[in-house]
């Protein structure tokens, strides 16, 4: 059992549990997801700080922003920051394995809906109700990264690292997790309703033991008693 928690749940799991129907594409309708609300504002002040700091800061080479310059943009021209993201990725500051490089940010109560967040590294960012609904981050990297009381509402995770994120009662409501490493991911009182895992890695316990209640009943992820 020890082996299984730790790995994936096995597909047989889930066909006895589930009947494929929860993981069926376009099975679970979004009306099942329950309303969310951010209780965490975005800090203006220090957004404005960010951005009179961060003018005069020069791009990497071959850059069109700093990292802290796109963070301004996030924050306060969603649709420039998209458009960025969609069709012009290889102008923002790269990591050394060559993924967007958004780690340590500060994006806490940010609109992020519907953005393209593939392949970049938010390690270490804090994201605390900030909101994903719809998202794509496969192959993206929340590895620490704290997303408390966020929504990832039918948002996108395929291949990515979500090892010891912070998930704490997050809104995750049909949010796909098809080959994403969850180890040791906080996800106390999620709302994962709907929510697909196949072949995801490294299951902490507590969805485990709890998979019906959780996935298919959208009962919050419990504490695991010791």
């Amino acid at each position: 059992m020890q082996l299984l928690m730790k790995n994936t749940i096995p597909c047989a799991l889930l066909a006895s549990v589930f009947a494929g129907s929860v993981y069926a594409e376009d099975a679970v309708p979004s009306s099942i997801c329950a309303q969310w609300k951010s209780g965490v504002a975005v800090n203006l002040n220090s957004l404005d700080k960010l951005a009179k700091n961060s003018a005069s800061d020069k791009p990497e080479k071959g850059a069109a922003f700093t990292k802290d310059q796109f963070v301004v943009l996030l924050g306060k021209n969603l649709a420039e920051a998209k458009n960025i993201l969609a069709n012009r990725k290889g102008e923002l500051p790269k990591t050394g394995d060559g993924m967007v490089d958004l780690k340590g940010v500060t994006l806490n109560g940010f609109n992020l809906t519907g953005l393209n967040l593939d392949n970049v590294d938010f390690k270490g960012a804090e994201m605390n109700g900030a909101d994903l609904t719809g998202s794509s981050l496969q192959g993206a990297s929340i590895y620490k990264t704290e997303l408390e009381g966020a929504n990832l509402n039918n948002a996108n995770l395929t291949s990515a690292n979500a090892v010891k994120a912070k998930l704490a009662n997050a809104s995750m409501c049909q949010t796909v997790l098809v080959k994403a490493d969850i180890e040791d991911a906080d996800l106390l009182g999620a709302y994962m309703k709907g929510a697909q895992v196949d072949m995801t890695r490294n299951i902490p316990v507590a969805l485990y033991l709890n998979a019906l209640n959780v996935l298919q009943y959208g009962m919050p992820v419990p504490r695991v008693k010791d």
